[in-house]
This record gives C-alpha cells, sequence and structure tokens, in this order.
C-alpha cells in the first residue's frame, strides 16, 4: 500500500472538521447580534440555540482525539509502515469520528458519544501499539 491510501482518510477528516467549521460559524454569524459578543467563546454560553453549541462544542471534540490519530497516521506513513488493516482502521477512526460528529448534533445521547469516543481511542491505540511489535 502508499502512503496516499494511508493519509487520505486524514484528508477526509479535515474536510469533515472544515464541514462543522462552516455550520458553527453560520449559526454563530445568525445568533449573534454584536460580532464582539463573541470575543469570549463562554460568553456565548446559553446565548445561543442548542443546536449551536452542540456544534461548538463538537467543533472542539475534532481537535482534541483525532490529533492523536492525525500524529499516529502521520508517523505511520512516515515509517512506511503501510499494511492494509493500518488503512482500514484509519477509514474507521474517521467514520467513527463523523458518527461521534452526527450523534452530538442531532441525539446528543451522552453514553451513546461516550462509547463512540471509547472505540476511537481503542483504534488509535491499536494503530500504535501495532508499530511497537
Amino acid at each position: 500500500m502508499n502512503q496516499a491510501a494511508l493519509l487520505t482518510p486524514v484528508f477526509i477528516l479535515i474536510l469533515w472538521t472544515f464541514a462543522i467549521t462552516a455550520i458553527m460559524a453560520y449559526g454563530r454569524v445568525k445568533f449573534t447580534k454584536d460580532p464582539q459578543d463573541a470575543a469570549h467563546t463562554k460568553d456565548l454560553k446559553g446565548l445561543m440555540p442548542a443546536w449551536v453549541e452542540r456544534t461548538s462544542d463538537n467543533y472542539n471534540h475534532l481537535f482534541e482525539q483525532p490529533v492523536a490519530f492525525y500524529v499516529v497516521t502521520l508517523s505511520i506513513a512516515l515509517i512506511n509502515n503501510i499494511e492494509p488493516l493500518m488503512v482500514q482502521l484509519a477509514w474507521a477512526f474517521v467514520a467513527v469520528r463523523i458518527v461521534h460528529s452526527l450523534v452530538q448534533l442531532t441525539i446528543n445521547i451522552v453514553l451513546l458519544r461516550f462509547v463512540i469516543f471509547a472505540i476511537g481511542w481503542l483504534i488509535i491505540a491499536y494503530m500504535a501499539f501495532s508499530q511497537l511489535l
């Protein structure tokens, strides 16, 4: 397998993050009367519709766990140890993060989000641990 096969899921997750950014920006612009009100995002809590706050929270989440995914995936590409299983796991992680986003933006069941979150960490952990063997 080549590096492009492994890195394509990275680019897709980045594009997904951009889509969440656009949704968040739309909501904030639409529901903020004075742009200065958004000088500190903590000041927006309770002023925005729930979907805007959930989108904002999800945006932040896309810069937490996925950072470890990016590092592990780029490291695997760098050492050129690209096996089909690693590509499949990278795609699985991206699918898990998209599902996590969709759950958070819609039904927002915290226990379900936690299970999805834990699955993501298991994928990252396996990808990292497998490189040590």
